[in-house]
């Protein structure tokens, strides 16, 4: 009788071993997951790419009047211009024009970069001066 409890005693401490690694190894998973997604995001959003080389392909779009970032970037993406709404939104964010998008339309470029098409939604350029005075 004594044998069969050290026994069952030792089969139990084994699969507790068994399932802390596995829990260990799980874990590292995902977290390893995790760090490839968050890189790849990061990698978006901070090493912009246009969608074409130049010369692109020019397109017009009609910002609405107090249109959110999100609002922005899903319609540069319709378009063409962008390839995640979402990375655009972060950037918009994180750069100097942050909520100074403004409404109007716009000729932007397929081979403009993210901070430039926001430069020119912000008014900072003056490729688009026919709605500016002087």
């Amino acid at each position: 009788m004594k044998k069969n409890k050290n026994r069952d005693d030792a089969a139990m401490l084994g699969a507790k071993a068994t399932i802390r690694i596995l829990f260990y190894i799980l874990i590292a998973v995902v977290l390893i997951f995790l760090g490839r997604t968050a890189y790849s995001y990061g990698y978006s959003v901070f090493n912009e790419q246009a969608v074409e080389s130049p010369p692109g392909t020019d397109v017009e779009v009609t910002v609405p009047e107090g249109a959110s970032a999100r609002q922005i970037g899903k319609l540069l993406k319709e378009n063409g211009l962008i390839k995640d709404a979402g990375v655009f939104v972060l950037q918009e964010r994180l750069s100097a024009y942050h909520g100074r998008l403004q409404g109007g339309t716009y000729t932007l470029n397929t081979s403009e970069t993210a901070d430039e098409m926001l430069a020119i939604l912000a008014g900072d350029t003056d490729s688009d001066s026919e709605d500016s005075d002087g």
